[in-house]
């Protein structure tokens, strides 16, 4: 999607280091604003609170991760000079009928989660609760409240960050089969999807603030939803089960009083468990359902971003062209297929498309946050 007929190779590299640049100076100068409104207010910031309150540091830290999206949306507008809707899938825009039906996935595989957990807890530590005792206080509404306004755009913006804005980048380098250099065994590796999967789930992994079975915990849900965003060709089964996900760990924490503490810890061998359990079992369902829905996962060559520029012809057939397609010198170039009827395309060869982050868990239910 980010290999454009504008496409250089020197872009995607430039684009990566403009969209962090550009996010550490917004969250440079919102934490300055923030430690200066607390000041104001007569608060004195620590390095763990802002504002020394659990809700307003947490509206803080979700309102901060949720600017990497209109940052990265314009970096991908800016350098890379392409549509910003093909941050989002293959058809150039988010799918919101596939989005809600991801979401309502997204429910039963978080149950799966918590069962499988509960299971372990019940067979390891007899007689040990599984949620710890209400603590919630008088703002536990207020913050369920908060939860919901805010946390689909926090996982949202670190889906269009790391699962598309990045994972395209990545995807876009190596020279294509018809170009030179493409038949090289380095070129056919870079243009699987192997290294974009890897390298963002890589860095999503490492931006979160933890360690041991708690980044092994998040490593299993980036590679999982870094592939479900290749294979379904857009983002929207990752931040399906991505809010769903936060939603009932953010709320977890909230009921037992631990926001304070949900930016550090280790996590667990038995979350790892019931994190692989969940993904395994949402993806089983979402590529069950993009096949039975007919979900697009590629784009069709007449409408490939880099099939057409100012004053170039659109190619027609799939892209990259092969050698037998090409016509012949002196001939008129074959004239675009007609629309089927009802304006979709007829079906054809399609493209395969190539494919910062908190991290926290709750003591007593072991819920993560992504």
């Amino acid at each position: 999607m980010a290999r454009t007929w504008r496409y250089r190779w020197w872009v995607p590299p430039l684009a990566v280091v403009a969209a962090v640049l550009v996010v550490i100076l917004v969250q440079l100068v919102m934490g300055t604003a923030a430690v200066i409104l607390a000041l104001a207010s007569g608060v004195e910031s620590t390095e763990d609170s802002v504002f020394g309150a659990p809700l307003p540091d947490l509206v803080f830290q979700l309102v901060v991760i949720a600017t990497m999206a209109p940052i990265v949306v314009f970096i991908a507008w800016l350098v890379q000079r392409r549509p910003v809707g093909t941050l989002f899938s293959v058809t150039g825009r988010l799918r919101v009928r596939w989005l809600l039906c991801c979401g309502l996935v997204a429910v039963p595989a978080m149950a799966v989660s918590l069962g499988v957990l509960y299971a372990i807890t019940l067979a390891t530590s007899p007689g040990t609760p599984f949620f710890a005792p209400y603590a919630g206080g008088p703002d536990f509404a207020l913050t369920v409240v908060v939860l919901l306004l805010l946390v689909p755009f926090q996982a949202s913006a670190e889906e269009i960050a790391l699962r598309g804005f990045l994972m395209q980048s990545v995807g876009s380098v190596g020279a294509g089969p018809q170009e030179r250099r493409g038949a090289s065994a380095v070129s056919r590796f870079l243009r699987t999807p192997l290294p974009a999967v890897v390298i963002s789930g890589c860095v999503f992994t490492l931006l979160h603030d933890y360690f041991g079975w708690g980044l092994l915990d998040v490593a299993v849900f980036g590679m999982a939803m870094a592939w479900l965003t290749w294979y379904t060709g857009g983002l929207e089964a990752a931040i399906g089960l991505h809010v769903v996900h936060n939603m009932a760990a953010f709320v977890i924490s909230a009921y037992e009083g631990t926001l304070d503490q949900a930016a550090t810890g280790g996590g667990s061998w038995q979350g790892v468990i019931s994190t692989t359990a969940e993904v395994a079992f949402y993806i089983a369902v979402v590529v069950w359902l993009a096949k039975r829905m007919g979900i697009d996962r590629t784009v069709p060559a007449d409408d490939h971003p880099a099939a057409a520029g100012p004053g170039l012809p659109a190619p027609q057939g799939p892209w990259p062209p092969a050698p037998s397609a090409q016509p012949a010198p002196g001939t008129a170039p074959q004239a675009p297929h007609p629309p089927a009827p009802g304006g979709r395309r007829p079906a054809g060869p399609r493209l395969p498309a190539p494919g910062p982050t908190q991290h926290w868990s709750s003591p007593g239910g072991d819920g993560t946050y992504r």
